[in-house]
């Protein structure tokens, strides 16, 4: 249920992105949305795990470089972000294959790698989370023109009327 409320947290980061690069805002509304999808689905299927941190990865690697090119968010907030999404990557194949590891491994480090990585992506998306609320809250909003109306949008983009 907690990945749903992760939504809105995509819906501001969307806005907060858009102002600066449309490439960058669809791109982490799309793998913020596929978090959710997907980390709900991993929680409840041990096969879907990998998939669900992969998503994350791209979740984090993208609004940790949009923070980084935009100042959207604090720049060593998105720095940690995006290493937050290289982290995930590499866990991935860790989470896919740990059963076949394990088997072929010494005893002490299969152990090691036994311990959920998921578990582990759960708590450090709850902490990033938190940050990312603080750093909503301690940052001004951000909003559109007040009187834009259709006709102005449309200029100011690559649409025709």
């Amino acid at each position: 249920m907690a990945y749903g409320l992760l939504l809105p947290a995509v819906a501001v980061l969307h806005v907060r992105n858009a102002v600066h690069r449309q490439s960058g805002a669809i791109l982490g509304t799309i793998s913020g949305a596929a978090v959710a999808t997907i980390g709900l689905a991993g929680s409840a299927n041990v096969d879907v795990r990998p998939a669900s941190l992969f998503a994350l990865g791209l979740w984090w690697w993208t609004i940790g470089k949009m923070a980084l090119d935009t100042g959207t968010l604090p720049r060593a907030f998105g720095a940690a972000t995006a290493v937050l999404g290289a982290v995930a990557f590499v866990l991935v194949p860790i989470e896919a294959f740990s059963p076949v590891l394990g088997s072929v491994m010494s005893r002490p480090l299969a152990d090691v790698l036994a311990q959920p990585s998921f578990a582990v992506a759960h708590v450090a998306l709850a902490l990033w989370l938190v940050a990312l609320a603080f750093s909503f809250a301690s940052q001004p909003r951000e909003t559109a023109p007040q009187k834009a109306d259709a006709a102005t949008l449309i200029a100011g983009s690559n649409l025709e009327p």
